[in-house]
């Protein structure tokens, strides 16, 4: 019972840090008379995915077993994150060499 409650409170923490960093970066980068617009999309790109995925999680579930579901969903998240990953990097070279 302590892990899931230590987990559940780093996991909490973790959305919140990733909510302020966002919201940090939309003010830094964004004019003022756009805020609000950026805000919005910010809300639609975090909350629709954090609802869709842990439903296709269910779904996956049940389809093929528990473990075997939840072993697939962990394989593409992670496909998925280091996709991301090697997409700012790429990016990230770009942007910082001039030549």
């Amino acid at each position: 019972m302590a892990v899931l409650i230590l987990s559940a409170l780093l996991a909490g923490a973790g959305q919140g840090m990733g909510r302020l960093g966002g919201l940090s970066l939309l003010k830094s980068s964004i004019p003022p008379q756009r805020l609000a617009e950026a805000n919005a999309a910010l809300n639609v790109g975090g909350y629709v995915p954090a609802g869709v995925l842990p439903v296709s999680a269910g779904y996956l579930s049940d389809a093929v077993g528990l473990t075997n579901g939840a072993t697939i969903f962990g394989a593409v998240l992670m496909g998925v994150a280091v996709i991301g990953g090697l997409v700012v990097l790429a990016t990230k070279r770009q942007v910082t060499d001039p030549a």
